[in-house]
Parts: structure tokens; sequence; C-alpha cells
């Protein structure tokens, strides 16, 4: 049997004994060949992921798997670290080197995270108020990664996620101190997310968090995806032809989703809360 103590969000899996489970490789075809594995495996009833990374095959993969495990181990080495964990992280386990015969994965790191389900179902049969009480929550998390001194940089809707009644967050492959210098040749982003001056090599920050979370709320608000055919698609539609077009129904938003989607930042919010603070005086009934 494999111990693990319920300590708040730290899991306690015995690495020697990971090979025992019926580990299932759930890793996309184009992933595995940048040398990611993923998998899930149940234990005692409950369902969990094991991520690793193999080195020397993709340097972005690498990084950003590298970067993750060291988010992650901070507060796992922290003492008492039970009270200082953030709220808006899974329970997690970090292992220094796995030990399974015969495999490839044998000696690598890894990142054990539990199941969960996602956040952002069809809000259609929501009342205002239950989406309001969302998007707060979901606010919530992200001014606590911010209160840390961190930006996600990769903010998206499966990146939130629900565990026992709080909002999670996901996927801190290119999580990055705030106003930390960085590379804008070597810049790593989801185009569907990113804000307009990021298309103009201009650095990450708070307020292309804000803009990543705000095409997550207005494609949540109207149950349609943005769509673009490429890269220079994506740069004219964020940084000219994007308009907020809501049903009357979610038009209380607009003022909210107009102040995070300002394709120039100076008109756009510039923190999570000025953005809690425009929906918390929204006539949203």
């Amino acid at each position: 049997m494999i111990p693990r103590k319920k300590k708040q969000n730290l899991l306690q899996f015995n690495a020697e004994e990971i090979d025992c489970l019926n580990l299932i490789l759930k890793t996309k075809p184009k992933s595995l060949t940048f040398g990611r594995s993923l998998f899930s495996f149940e234990y005692q009833q409950q369902h969990y992921w094991l991520k690793t990374q193999a080195g020397n095959v993709n340097q972005s993969y690498e990084a950003g798997f590298l970067n993750e495990l060291a988010f992650y181990q901070q507060y796992a080495d922290q003492p008492h670290s039970s009270n200082t964990m953030p709220d808006f992280l899974l329970p997690f386990q970090v292992i220094a080197h796995l030990k399974m015969d015969g495999q490839p994965e044998s000696g690598r790191a890894a990142l054990i995270l539990s199941h969960t389900e996602p956040l952002f179902y069809d809000c259609a049969g929501m009342s205002l108020n239950e989406i309001k009480e969302t998007l707060l929550n979901v606010l919530d998390v992200v001014d606590q990664l911010h209160q840390l001194g961190w930006i996600h940089a990769d903010l998206k809707r499966e990146h939130f996620v629900h565990y026992q009644q709080r909002v999670c967050l996901i996927d801190f492959e290119q999580v990055q101190k705030i106003n930390s210098p960085q590379n804008v040749q070597s810049l790593t982003a989801t185009p569907r997310y990113m804000a307009p001056e990021l298309f103009h090599a201009e650095e990450k920050t708070v307020q292309t968090d804000i803009y990543a979370l705000g095409i997550v709320f207005y494609e949540w608000l109207t149950g349609q995806r943005l769509t673009a055919g490429n890269y220079q698609d994506w740069a004219y539609l964020h940084c000219q032809r994007l308009s907020i077009e809501l049903s009357e129904q979610f038009g209380p938003f607009k003022k909210l989703l107009s102040g995070m989607l300002a394709k120039q930042k100076e008109q756009r919010f510039t923190s999570i809360y000025a953005v809690k603070q425009c929906l918390l005086t929204e006539n949203v009934q």
C-alpha cells in the first residue's frame, strides 16, 4: 500500500511505489513527441493526474514544466505549509525522481494533482446573481495570485476548475513574477487570449492577465468561441476587430467587459481590485 497522509493540499504518495499504480497514459500525440507524459490513475477511489517531462527534447516544454514544478515546490517547502498554502491550489505533490522500472519516465521529476472538474459550464440556465458570484470567485483567485506577486501569464477557460466547493487554478507553466525581466522574443502565449500589446512584443503584465480573463468571461457569457484562421488573424481580431456584443440578458456585464478588454492598456483596468469594484457596483439582479 502507498501511505498517503491527508495534510491540507499536500499529497503524500510514496515515490518508489508509483510503479504499482495502474497509470493510464493520457498525453496528446503532439505533446508526447515533445517529451511530455500525462497519466491518470486512481487510488482509494480518488482520481489523480501525474505529469512528467523528458529532458533535451523540447526546450519550451521543458522550461515550462520546470517553471511549474518550482512554483509548486515553493509552497511544499514552506514551514507550516498547510497554513500558508494558497486557496487556489489543488492538492499536489512534487516528486524529484520517479521510480518506474523499465519505463522512459523513470528518474524524471513529476507533478501529481488531484482530479477535478471544469468550472465554466454553460451559463444559460444560471441567474445573473449566480453568474456574478462565479465571476467574483474567479476574480478572487486571480487576485490572490497577483497579491502573492505572480501573474499567471496563460489564463484560459480550461485553467479554472472546481474542487470541493472552491475555485482553483491549474497549469502554472508560464507563471512569472510581476515586473520580472522578460525575453519578449521567446514569448509563449495562446493567441486566443493575447492582449493587443503582446502582438507588439510588449511584456506580460497584470493587465495582460486581466485581458485574457476578459476573453474567458466574454466567451462564457456569449456561449461562443472567438475564431481566427492564423496568428495574423488573431492579431487583427484583438488589436482592431473585437467588439463586445452581449444579449440583452447579459447587458449589465458590458461595462465590466469593456474595462477588461480595452484595446489600449491605458484604458484597461489596472488591477483585479478595480475589476471587482466594477462588478460589485453594477446593478445585476
